[in-house]
């Protein structure tokens, strides 16, 4: 099924990066890995969205280590790897920056910077300190030692995620319960909108509907594929009306009970891959729980809505549906 191959794809040739950190929860700066006795694995969040990388997380002499490749690749950004001098570069927007096993420090944008601990090879996959799989590409970290978890921000943090985009976020999403297109399509990228119908995201492949058909709306018929139904593996094709009531609008998302920007409560057993696909961008989820008693959670369901910026203006460029899913 789509997802499920994209999560093969994603996770394929994963090298891995290696960070050193302590103390309870730290933004920025040297951290430590206080406690390594508990066992527990480590998470590592990307806008909210836990990655599953084929190589896990370790603590290397006080310090927490992640994998490069897979870090890299959640972020958006590009990697390339030398293999006579033993260095990755990594490039994310106007930020390159240059890790060479063995050495303790790194070349970010044409000057050096110290590590915490330099890169490592293991097992044929490089590792580098934490805090810098983030900074070294302008993004931000935030480690919660007690949780044994990493968050990385490749643009902004929660709280300047929400004071950029609340205004806007409630507006479109405001907009699509009231069926308002046209509006809507004021608010939209460019080149559009893409409608995704699961948490994993293929953006050549997913619908992209122009501001043009935004403004139509329901008043025409064309069918269009959407994707595969997870499970099944069978074509999702309908139309935009269809659609929109089966994998857009299924809750009363504008009341939902928990709102994240650039933080994520929906878990699946499909890959949230949407800060990779869309670099740079804002992801605000809108999350419900649990609608019947009965399926204990497992009924959850969540819309996302992705904004990119576009010259000086925050525009919608993605719509993602996402439940539990078999």
């Amino acid at each position: 099924m789509k997802k499920r191959q994209g999560v093969r794809r994603l996770l394929a040739g994963i090298m891995a990066a290696v960070i050193g950190i302590t103390g309870h929860m730290s933004s920025g700066g040297e951290v430590w890995a206080a406690d390594t006795s508990s066992g527990r694995p480590i998470e590592v969040r990307v806008n909210g969205g836990r990655l599953l990388l084929e190589s896990p997380p370790f603590i290397h002499n006080g310090r927490v280590m992640v994998p490069f490749r897979g870090i890299s690749a959640a972020m958006g950004a590009e990697v390339r790897w030398d293999q006579a001098k033993l260095t990755a570069i990594v490039s994310h927007g106007k930020h390159t920056t240059s890790y060479t096993v063995g050495q303790n420090h790194a070349i970010r944008d044409s000057k050096a910077v110290t590590l915490d601990a330099p890169p490592l090879l293991k097992e044929r996959r490089v590792y580098i300190p934490l805090r810098f799989s983030a900074e070294g590409l302008g993004g931000k970290v935030i480690w919660n030692n007690q949780a044994k978890e990493a968050m990385i921000y490749p643009l902004l943090t929660p709280k300047e995620a929400e004071a950029a985009l609340s205004e806007k976020s409630n507006q479109a999403v405001t907009l699509l319960k009231n069926k308002d297109f046209e509006k809507l399509a004021e608010l939209a990228h460019p080149n559009g909108i893409i409608f995704s119908p699961y948490a994993h995201v293929e953006r050549q492949k997913d619908v992209t509907l122009s501001k043009q058909q935004l403004r139509k709306g329901f008043n025409h018929d064309t069918l269009y594929r959407w994707g595969e139904y997870d499970g099944s593996g069978e074509p999702i094709s309908m139309n935009f009306e269809s659609y929109y009531h089966k994998f857009v609008y299924t809750l009363d998302f504008a009341a939902a009970p928990w709102i994240g920007y650039n933080q994520s409560k929906s878990e699946g057993n499909t890959l949230n891959n949407a800060s990779s696909q869309y670099k740079g961008a804002v992801i605000v989820e809108y999350y419900y729980e649990g609608v019947h008693p009965d399926y204990a959670g497992m009924d959850w369901e969540s819309l996302r809505l992705v904004f990119e910026q576009y010259g000086e203006a925050w525009v919608l460029s993605g719509v993602i549906h996402d439940q539990w899913t078999i």
